[in-house]
């Protein structure tokens, strides 16, 4: 009986956090086509540049990559409070710097509220994700993530209706973060009273030792958010609003592996740091090769539809002649098989608790791609941008690769015992 309800509860899991990992990916698409089609590739590129390039990019501040952390404490080093009120201070720290940033960055002092409010969208997913982790933390998972499939729907459908309606980034993004507040609200914290003690426990030292533990991988994090955004700063720089447009376009399919990754991974976090506390390295290193190889697979489903159909897709769902990019496409399609194979390899270094050389890669990986960029873009456009990224984390996978290669435990060798009847050594 308890093995069928465990098997209950990993199928309850899978299906939650694949629909809610399915929802997240098909939020930007949804909102990204209606936003090319109800007001133009301009608007969409607005929408791509706050949204990702500058919301994604802070949303790393706001988690501060605490997630891998506080799923993986299995030893329950802090309490859920503790990591709450962390969870306070980076989103807080996430919106000063939207806001900043933007305001330092835009050119245009008409678009600078539009992609303010935008890139405050993706608080919800920083401030939920602390739930969404004690969730899985406490054998769990389905509650998280029935509850951000919801929010991400409402997010997604308040969003498309506003700009069908009005036209008007600025009314979706207002309308959408007043919506979102009261639901995201109302699907995490009954259900979180239930199981544990919401009440934030300001700590100085706690939340102190939480940051001081997860630097290494906030500043990786931030750094591996970089790397994706590389490309959209140098158009942001050196090309216009249309071709950030088609970048964000080209990149959706890129996404998709990734997802399909992550769907298959992720609900085995927790389980993969058990084996690594308990020092079973085969189980272990099986779970990170399941997870390679799903990434493997992905990779080559979407790299055969891609080819064959994958810009005639694209043009006709985001009503958008897309004929001259399909090296971009297949390009930036790679890029992801390489971005999901980084992430696995991430989390098990993380489970490993070797934070340091995970930002170590990541700074290698982030040179890489600053130098690229700054090479490629204003040569060769679009292509330059695509071939940067994935560049770059390849430079990243490899680096992290090396690193689990280095740090697998090494089986002892024994040298064989003298018998009880042995003579004295010729050096006696």
């Amino acid at each position: 009986m308890a093995a069928s309800g465990g098997s209950s509860q990993l199928r309850r899991d899978y299906f939650w956090n694949s629909a809610a990992s399915l929802m997240g990916a098909a939020s930007l698409v949804i909102i990204l086509t209606i936003v090319t089609r109800a007001a133009g590739v301009a608007a969409a590129g607005v929408f791509s540049l706050a949204n990702n390039a500058i919301g994604q990019q802070f949303q790393t501040l706001g988690m501060y990559e605490v997630r891998a952390y506080q799923v993986t404490d299995v030893r329950g080093r802090f309490s859920f409070g503790v990591y709450h009120a962390t969870r306070i201070v980076t989103v807080t720290l996430m919106t000063a710097g939207i806001i900043g940033y933007a305001a330092c960055r835009s050119a245009s002092a008409a678009l600078l509220p539009v992609i303010i409010l935008i890139a405050l969208l993706r608080i919800f997913d920083a401030y939920e994700d602390v739930f969404f982790s004690e969730f899985q933390r406490c054998g769990q998972l389905d509650t998280g993530g029935r509850a951000s499939f919801f929010r991400i729907l409402t997010t997604t459908v308040v969003f498309s209706i506003v700009i069908v309606m009005t036209k008007s980034l600025l009314w979706s993004a207002i309308a959408a973060l007043v919506i979102t507040t009261a639901v995201t609200v109302a699907l995490y914290i009954p259900p979180a009273k239930r199981l544990f003690s919401i009440r934030p426990v300001w700590s100085t030292r706690a939340i102190r030792e939480v940051l001081i533990e997860c630097l290494p991988l906030f500043l990786s994090s931030f750094l591996a958010m970089y790397l994706s955004n590389a490309p959209r700063y140098a158009i942001d720089r050196y090309l216009d609003l249309d071709a950030q447009g088609y970048f964000g376009i080209l990149y959706m399919p890129a996404t998709a592996i990734n997802l399909l990754s992550l769907l298959v991974f992720r609900p085995l976090l927790t389980r993969m740091a058990g084996h690594w506390t308990r020092g079973d390295w085969p189980a272990f290193a099986g779970l990170v090769m399941r997870g390679l190889r799903t990434t493997f697979i992905a990779f080559v489903l979407v790299s055969i539809v891609a080819w064959a159909a994958g810009v005639p897709i694209l043009a006709f769902v985001f009503s958008t002649d897309l004929s001259p990019y399909r090296p971009e496409l297949m390009v930036l399609i790679a890029g992801g098989a390489l971005n999901a194979a980084g992430v696995i390899l991430y989390y098990a270094l993380t489970t490993m608790r070797l934070q340091h050389f995970v930002f170590l890669a990541y700074v290698i990986a982030a040179a890489a791609a600053t130098a690229l960029s700054w090479l490629l873009v204003p040569t060769l456009a679009l292509l330059g941008a695509a071939l940067t990224y994935t560049a770059a984390i390849g430079v990243l996978a490899a680096v992290l690769a090396v690193g689990i290669v280095r740090a697998r435990p090494r089986p002892i060798r024994s040298s064989p015992l003298p018998s009880d009847d042995s003579g004295p050594s010729p050096s006696q």
